[in-house]
């Protein structure tokens, strides 16, 4: 089955969405969550289309902004623990966006965001805060 142009244009968002969550973001960047919550939008255009793709399909895209947000939302958490627990619940994509990924890009932020977390869990804990790691 041929893609649409909706499906096509929310598969590269989706792949520059997942490139900006596993760079090293600026706390005061927009860009990202402007991204996310337009993915939001064309996952629902996508399902309302008539020639939607297979379900697997839409569930995976689903599974992936949905995990994409679910980061967003454990960023803004205060304490390093929060968003360390938080980032446990967070469930990556099983399946690489595009052909050329071998792991999906969604498991590599996660494991980034969670050794971030732990890090500065563990500065919290040893006292050095403003040291760098």
């Amino acid at each position: 089955m041929v893609a649409s142009r909706l499906e096509l244009n929310l598969v590269r968002l989706l792949c520059r969405c997942e490139a900006m969550a596993a760079e090293k973001r600026d706390p005061d960047e927009w860009r990202l969550e402007k991204y996310v919550g337009a993915l939001e939008d064309m996952l629902q255009a996508l399902k309302a289309q008539t020639n939607k793709p297979v379900c697997e399909v839409i569930n995976e895209y689903s599974r992936k902004v949905d995990f994409l947000k679910g980061m967003l939302q454990a960023e803004k958490l205060t304490s390093s623990s929060e968003k360390a627990l938080a980032n446990q619940f967070l469930a990556p994509g099983r399946v690489p966006t595009t052909a050329r990924e071998r792991v999906p890009a969604t498991k590599t932020v996660h494991l980034q965001s969670r050794a971030r977390y732990t890090s500065e869990m563990r500065s919290e804990l040893l006292g050095m805060v403003g040291l760098p790691s």
